[in-house]
């Protein structure tokens, strides 16, 4: 039971000091830089406006 608690107060310590050294160096959080990294590589494939879809389709 101690080695766990042990075990989880290192982790929780190590877990906190890279979140704030993370924190002072950009301005975004971590789960929103990941999120705009997988957006990004999936940016081109799709046509999100209304006139790229009806120039498209043609008279």
């Amino acid at each position: 039971m101690v080695k766990t608690l042990l075990i989880l107060a290192v982790g929780v310590a190590i877990g906190y000091g890279y979140g704030y050294k993370d924190a002072r160096r950009h301005d975004k959080t971590i789960v929103e830089r990941v999120l705009d990294r997988a957006g990004a590589a999936a940016r081109g494939k799709y046509r999100s406006t209304i006139d790229d879809r009806t120039d498209s389709v043609g008279p």
